[in-house]
């Protein structure tokens, strides 16, 4: 019998900073964060009572898994453009997977129940595939959009995470892995539970980790909408231009000035305006539409101020002309 200790310590409240509370003022507290303290006490319980077990075939659980991970990665590529290999990576998988043996498999494993929803899945993935092929990705992430797509690969990660990684029968076992299964009736379940808590620590710091890393670049990422008319420099000419949508690591134009990717600009703000510095360089280019990444990111409260000029009174931009298709 095992039995662990545990010392609640809480550390000597510190002098009020009023940047410190600024800073983490708007943060919000996560569920997940508050429950996972309690979710590992009750994992390791179930690790120390656990009796060595056979080992688990996952083959055709683990090719589901990729399945989900490249249609989370074709899915980033048409929203935001980058990561372009996740367009081989996705037809390389659905040319190499064959239905019959995927099939099969799953009935095997016990994973039937989710036949019909990976079949969905990969259909998604292969209209999605005959849009890039056929017309842009801005064309193919309208349809994306059209099919839910990012809804359909959300709940089908759900749906995986609840079936089980194993066999449903132990038939099929060689010599070698039934000798590797009864080497592991020595192994003691101390010396389980040791390593599976090691492991289950682990994965909660990269858990943490990764959920503060997400939280920071999200509150980078997000857009404001400014409508802002601005003087748009490039290549030695000037031009009018509306500064649409702004963030702390980029923007939105639209400018008749023709700018190409990679191009290093800078805007002019109108008098009244917050003085910040918007030296950029081209990221993207669609007509008179073209985003932007500054040099250096900028402060929340710059971009607050920026977007928050309009509100105060400044004169509403321009109506803009567009074409009808």
């Amino acid at each position: 019998m095992v039995h662990f200790g545990f010392v609640i310590y809480h550390p000597p409240r510190r002098a009020f900073d009023l940047r410190r509370s600024r800073r983490t003022a708007h943060r919000r507290p996560s569920r997940i964060r508050r429950l996972l303290p309690a979710f590992l006490l009750v994992l390791v319980g179930f690790v120390l009572d656990a009796a060595p077990v056979a080992a688990r075939d996952c083959r055709i659980f683990n090719q589901l898994m990729t399945l989900t991970l490249a249609s989370e990665e074709l899915h980033e590529y048409l929203r935001t453009g980058s990561n372009s290999a996740a367009i081989a990576r996705m037809e390389r998988f659905l040319s190499n997977t064959s239905k019959t043996e995927l099939s099969r498999g799953m009935k095997q494993q016990g994973l039937h129940d989710l036949y019909k929803a990976t079949e969905t899945l990969m259909a998604q993935q292969r209209t999605l595939l005959n849009m890039l092929a056929i017309r842009d990705r801005r064309g193919a992430e309208r349809t994306s959009i059209k099919l839910f797509a990012r809804e359909t690969v959300a709940a089908y990660r759900r749906d995986l995470a609840r079936m089980p990684c194993r066999r449903s029968h132990n038939s099929g076992l060689n010599e070698g892995e039934m000798g590797a299964l009864k080497a592991l009736g020595h192994i003691s379940s101390a010396t389980a539970a040791a390593g599976s808590l090691g492991l289950v620590a682990i994965g909660a710091l990269c858990f943490i980790i990764y959920e503060r890393r997400m939280t920071i670049l999200r509150r980078r990422r997000k857009r404001y909408s400014c409508n802002l008319d601005c003087t748009l420099r490039c290549n030695n000419e000037e031009a009018e231009a509306t500064l649409l949508d702004i963030s702390q690591e980029g923007a939105k134009i639209k400018s008749v000035m023709a700018c190409s990717v990679g191009d290093v600009i800078a805007l002019d703000l109108p008098d009244g305006a917050p003085k910040i510095d918007l030296g950029s360089r081209v990221q993207w280019s669609n007509a008179n539409y073209f985003g932007v990444n500054f040099k250096e990111k900028l402060p929340r409260e710059a971009v607050k101020d920026l977007t928050s000029y309009r509100r105060r009174g400044a004169a509403p931009p321009r109506p803009l002309r567009t074409s009808r298709a």
